[in-house]
């Protein structure tokens, strides 16, 4: 009969791999020769704070203008800045702080407010858009009552039922109007 031996190893080693290896802000590690990636949650420093602040600014209000600009002004490589765009942590954060922007009631009333201006100002679509955004130009909705189906209809009756129905509502505007 056979003798069995089991040998107890230790585990391999953890080897961390150079920064330079590492191409996000996750920290990689090598154990027996398998990569595993450790997410690790990473709040922006000052810097990527201040670039994310000059990104969510609207461009033509943007100082500086550009993003090199922004590089040199801040001691920083425009590669940096490209690298910090691609982190997920900064994406993520940069997306976030985008849907809080354009959720912003003050930035929607803004809008409107312009829309409004644009509109008393002779512009037409504006005020258009205005009035759809604001539910006050809504089509106008005709109820028809009627015993039958409306496919056992025939087109001359359904016409008919409309031209009824819009006869009515004429009646009622030029009544509004005249009130006024």
């Amino acid at each position: 009969m056979a003798r069995r031996t089991v040998l107890s190893l230790p585990p391999p080693p953890i080897i961390p791999l150079p920064r330079s290896l590492t191409d996000s802000d996750q920290s990689t590690t090598v154990r027996g020769g398998t990569a595993t990636l450790i997410a690790m949650t990473e709040e922006l420093d000052t810097r990527q704070e201040k670039y994310l602040n000059w990104l969510l600014t609207p461009p033509p209000f943007r100082i500086p203008e550009t993003k090199q600009e922004f590089a040199d002004q801040n001691g920083l490589d425009s590669s940096t800045l490209r690298r910090w765009d691609k982190k997920p942590a900064f994406k993520a954060e940069w997306e976030k702080r985008v849907a809080e922007l354009q959720g912003s009631p003050e930035r929607t009333q803004r809008l409107l407010d312009s829309l409004y201006e644009a509109g008393l100002g002779g512009d037409n679509k504006a005020a258009q858009l205005y009035l759809q955004a604001t539910n006050r130009l809504a089509p106008t909705q005709i109820k028809v009552e009627h015993t039958q189906s409306i496919a056992e209809l025939t087109d001359a009756e359904l016409d008919a039922l409309i031209a009824q129905e819009a006869k009515v509502l004429r009646a009622e505007r030029s009544k509004e109007l005249d009130a006024q």
